[in-house]
């Protein structure tokens, strides 16, 4: 026999005749193993950037945070994906690759929207036609015929792609199983719910269809999902709602880089250094351990991340609990740190929100910021609101003679604390809340101490803190305690110190417990908090800073939980509840008490009032920054205030059904923080000394108990937390 050569045909000796017919059948009439889009994308996409760039087979190990978008393009078990993004960050490829895919592997005939026809265009020329150029096996599925091959329309085997902008007609005249929509934000808003229209494109196709939208989240309106009406936000915000979590490259502490998670790792940099320095300086911060980590570590990160969705939790070692909720949108969020194509890293990223943060306030115009945080950054950009500019006058009128200061009126079904540390004194505030955000501030007062040194006064603080309750506005005399309390736990040297080690003992004497987890956070009934001043901090998280375990053993070790909030924020979000003056939702109602010169002259008609000048001593600058309207004001009352509505929300306000409210947010006769109360409060007498006006200095000689300086004196308070 001779030798085979690469024209001889295989020899079919010893063949099987059943493996063989097998094999035919399988190649020409079975259909194709499924294979995901990002597994195919692996296999068979060629990038070459014209001009320079990255030229090479896709590799998922670049951005690995596109790896489940693109699995879920094919997953049965979702309709719609919707994903969040930044410019620069790859995730128009995943919809090319899906296009690939399904001329190559899985047929299905897609539909391409985006916000103009010349935009529509100018992707087919620029992107679409090399892409199809550099790949062979689609240039061989594209058809012959002229109409085969145009800007809006491209005809293969066995399906076709259309680019179309996003109007009327086209919107109501098509129909395909497959449907993208390319930033959807920039859509004309006169089309209304755009994905209710794109729903009825691909109805027909049943749960064999998919629409994949994305965008930069130009329509949002702010952060908070309430103002995730409009756009890819809105999407999202009835999604799986998946962030992106990593492990620090130095502590090994898993943290998000969403600035809506609850351990949030932002980018810190020196706001008000040259803009040069901010770049080189910017760095990512762990919110556990305080790591500061180059722009070098990211590549670490983002291969060992992955996404978390609503339902699940992880926890600081990487363990993850709970389950994904099963919704028929999966949603991804995309922030600019994450992304490793962003020219210049994370310290572009913040030189270029610094430079826009300063034109803003420059001349008022936030078109910069806005782009900047929007297309940059990832993240939606709410924009100058009309706060802060409310009066201590305007304020003070609204102050109520039938509201007591010390008495719980109708309507609150539960109580919050806040604490303000000083110097030689703790200030303190109790506010009241009710159905749908309502709230009253309910008391105030002042316990001379010493905070930097003196280990008795902490303990006095928790000693109060446990046993406060106040007497019901109906007579009865019964009482409420507190639901849940906190204190500023920075300041001077060696406050963190005293705060920290007086929890402890607290603790230990069963003056506070652990309420569980809600959101994500561990919730106690007392807790140290600190405000991050910071543009890009995260709302609310609470963190262990003094423990490298994850959440539930450091809670177990008796750690020291920290809750950290954003306080321009909060600050936003206080002054829009005291803008409102009709009691409506989140109203906030005040005791005449508070007006005069409090607390030496309570209820006098004539300004100062000075606890409302304290409340209205900070204005917000157009980049949202809060600051002093003078550098000598007092500000004590607008942070407790700020103090007391972080607390709120981290015992969960904002989740509350009002129909069917938590035990502890139920009526007076059904609240178990109503009571008795042990002994029968003494009259409120004035207090000693001007603790508000001016401060006086510590006392000569220290006792073992604080002393107390408030509207009233002290009065036996019922029960600690049982």
């Amino acid at each position: 026999m001779p030798p085979a050569t690469e024209r001889s045909p295989p020899s079919l000796a010893g063949a099987d005749a059943g493996a063989l017919l097998a094999s035919i059948l399988r190649a020409n009439f079975l259909p194709p193993e499924p294979v995901s889009v990002a597994d195919f994308a692996a296999a068979n996409r060629w990038l070459h950037n014209e001009g320079g760039g990255y030229v090479g087979r896709w590799s998922n190990a670049r951005a690995p945070y596109l790896i489940e978008p693109m699995e879920a393009l094919t997953s049965e078990r979702y309709l719609t994906v919707a994903l969040v993004k930044p410019g620069q960050c790859g995730g128009t490829a995943v919809a090319e690759n899906w296009l690939l895919h399904s001329v190559l592997a899985n047929p299905g005939s897609i539909l391409w929207y985006m916000q103009t026809e010349a935009a529509a265009s100018n992707y087919v020329k620029t992107r679409i036609e090399p892409m199809i150029a550099q790949h062979r096996a689609l240039r061989e599925r594209l058809g012959r015929l002229p109409r085969d091959n145009t800007l809006s329309y491209k005809g293969f085997d066995g399906m076709s792609a259309q680019f179309l902008a996003a109007s009327p007609s086209n919107l109501i005249s098509k129909s395909a199983p497959r449907i993208v929509a390319d930033e959807i934000d920039a859509y004309p808003p006169a089309l209304g719910d755009v994905k209710a229209m794109l729903d009825v494109r691909r109805q027909t196709f049943g749960r064999e269809s998919k629409l994949f939208a994305l965008s930069h989240p130009d329509a949002a309106g702010g952060l908070s999902p309430r103002d995730w009406t409009r756009g890819i936000m809105a999407i999202y915000a009835d999604s799986t709602r998946c962030t992106w979590w990593w492990p620090c490259a130095e502590c090994g502490a898993w943290s998000s880089p969403n600035p809506g998670a609850v351990r949030h790792m932002r980018l810190d940099y020196p706001e008000d250094a040259p803009l040069d320095r901010v770049a080189a300086e910017a760095r990512l911060a762990c919110p556990v351990n305080g790591c500061l980590l180059g722009d070098e570590r990211r590549a670490q990160m983002l291969l060992a991340g992955r996404w978390i969705g609503d339902g699940e939790r992880m926890d600081e070692d990487g363990t993850v609990t709970g389950e994904r909720v099963a919704r028929d949108t999966a949603g991804y969020w995309v922030v600019g740190v994450m992304s490793p194509f962003v020219l210049g890293g994370i310290g572009a990223l913040a030189r270029a929100r610094v430079k826009a943060e300063r034109e803003t306030a420059a001349s008022g115009d936030e078109a910069s910021l806005r782009q900047v945080m929007v297309k940059q950054w990832g993240e939606p950009f709410g924009g100058k609101r009309d706060i802060g500019t409310l009066s201590a006058a305007t304020l003070a009128e609204r102050a109520e003679p039938t509201l007591a200061l010390g008495t719980v009126a109708e309507g609150v079904r539960f109580l919050t604390c806040a604490v303000d540390v000083q110097a030689n004194r703790f200030e303190w505030l109790v506010r009241g809340w009710g159905e749908e955000g309502r709230s009253v501030v309910v008391d105030a007062g002042v316990l001379a101490a010493a905070p930097q040194t003196e280990a008795a006064d902490w303990d006095a603080l928790f000693d109060f803190l446990a046993a406060y309750a106040a007497p019901l506005a109906d007579g009865s005399g019964r009482v409420m305690r507190l639901r849940g309390a906190g204190f500023d736990s920075a300041g001077a040297p060696g406050v963190t110190q005293q705060a920290y080690s007086a929890w402890t003992r607290a603790r230990l004497a069963r003056k506070l417990r652990w309420l569980g987890t809600l959101g994500g956070r561990d919730v106690f009934t007392v807790m140290p908090m600190k405000g991050v001043a910071g543009p890009n901090a995260a709302p609310l998280q609470v963190v262990y800073p003094d423990h490298r375990r994850r959440d539930r053993e450091a809670r177990a070790a008796g750690a020291v939980p920290l809750a950290l909030f954003a306080a321009n924020v909060a600050k936003d979000d206080l002054a829009g509840q005291l803008a409102i003056a009709d009691g409506g939702p989140w109203s906030v109602r005040f005791p005449a008490d508070l007006r005069g010169n409090y607390p030496l002259r309570p209820r006098a008609e004539e300004a100062p009032h000075l606890w409302f000048e304290q409340l209205a001593a900070e204005t917000r600058d157009q980049a949202g920054r809060w600051g002093k309207t003078l550098s000598s004001a007092r500000n004590e009352a607008l942070d407790l205030m700020v103090m007391t509505y972080v607390i709120a929300r981290l015992h969960g306000i904002a989740r509350i059904d009002w129909s069917r409210p938590p035990p502890w947010a139920r009526e007076w006769d059904a609240c178990p923080l109503v009571g008795a109360a042990i002994a029968a409060p003494p009259a409120r007498t004035p207090p000693a000394r001007a603790a508000v006006a001016a401060p006086a200095p510590p006392p000569p000689a220290r006792e073992a108990a604080v002393a107390v300086t408030r509207a009233a004196a002290p009065r036996p308070r019922a029960g600690a937390y049982a």
